[in-house]
């Protein structure tokens, strides 16, 4: 008798999800908050170069968008990624998001540089940070 091997292939996915939404794929989660199109590109460009297996869910908010949602996205990511070069509206959000371990920023963080030093420079150092985190991620 005969036997099939059936080579199984895994395709990682790519998703932009934006309030009020939400999946129940698994993957790498990524919180994105207030970006510049210009930092956006630069998430993108690491993003679209990565190897990995896992899937890639973006979470995007921006000033406006429900702070709920931010809240809840931000506890479930892999990742956060936010701009610190903020308007006084954001101030509130960006020391939050600063504290979390997890975070890492664009732009400058004025007087919150003591509590996170997690400068992004460029596409590379995401990419690695997504390589890093893809290792640990089941």
């Amino acid at each position: 008798m005969a036997t099939h091997s059936r080579r199984e292939e895994v395709t990682a996915k790519i998703l932009v999800i934006t309030p009020p939404d939400d999946t129940v794929l698994q993957g790498l989660r990524i919180t994105h908050v207030n970006l510049t199109n210009e930092q956006t590109a630069i998430v993108s460009q690491a993003i679209l170069k990565n190897n990995l297996s896992h899937n890639v869910i973006n979470y995007v908010w921006h000033i406006g968008n429900p702070i709920s949602w931010l809240l809840q996205m931000k506890s479930q990511s892999d990742l956060i990624i936010f701009n610190a070069d903020s308007d006084t509206e954001s101030d509130m959000i960006t020391g939050y998001l600063a504290a979390d371990p997890r975070s890492y920023y664009f732009g400058t963080l004025r007087d919150l540089h003591v509590a996170n030093d997690r400068v992004i420079l460029n596409s590379d150092e995401i990419l690695n940070l997504l390589e890093t985190i893809a290792k640990y991620h089941v």
